[in-house]
């Protein structure tokens, strides 16, 4: 099957590559003056995203525990070591409709990384979630020179499933009760993509 070309991940402002650019999405990481609006995203989709996540801790939606994400977030990327950032629409710039995160990054012989994602529920069916990981995967293999991307999803997670197809990433085989999700350990399906112009240059 073919795919539409990953798009290019357009480095914007004075924070360079701390904030990704698609056609209608901006990906970046959270500053202070966002942790009211991500509490918000979380409270209004908490009911939406528990049955698909790791058990929210009892101080999930405290103001100190998203000021310390802020903290914690720019030099992990700043060393490389992961992006975790929030995705906001150009029209409505300050409001967030999803997450996406970049982790487990591995140099040496793997080059690798994990991506995951979630969107609002009322953001559902306008092609959000297929553009905001175009853009990642576009990130992670031109300006990270990641080799591989890999990505997860539970097998009822039809919507997951689909995005991910969509963007070329090929499923690489079924893991039982691979991650504890909302109480209960959840079998996965265990999907990648791998990077076609990556070169032993590459870092």
């Amino acid at each position: 099957m073919l795919h539409d070309p990953l798009p290019n991940p357009l480095p914007c402002g004075e924070r360079g590559f701390e904030l990704i650019e698609t056609q209608r999405l901006i990906i970046r990481l959270a500053e202070v003056e966002d942790v009211h609006e991500v509490i918000r995203f979380y409270r209004e989709n908490r009911e939406h995203l528990e049955p698909v996540s790791p058990t929210y801790p009892p101080d999930f939606l405290d103001e100190a525990t998203w000021l310390e994400q802020v903290r914690n977030r720019l030099p992990e990327f700043a060393a490389g070591a992961g992006f975790r950032a929030f995705i906001f629409t150009r029209e409505m710039p300050s409001r967030i409709v999803g997450n996406l995160n970049l982790t487990q990054v591995a140099r040496g012989a793997f080059q690798s990384c994990v991506l995951g994602y979630n969107l609002a529920a009322d953001e559902q069916g306008k092609g959000y979630m297929t553009e905001a990981v175009r853009g990642a995967v576009a990130f992670a293999f031109e300006t990270w020179k990641l080799h591989r991307v890999a990505a997860n999803y539970m097998p009822s997670n039809a919507r997951s499933a689909a995005v991910l197809d969509r963007c070329g990433f090929r499923i690489e085989g079924h893991a039982p009760a691979y991650l504890r999700i909302d109480g209960r350990w959840e079998d996965h399906v265990l999907t990648a993509i791998i990077n076609p112009s990556w070169s032993p240059s590459s870092p």
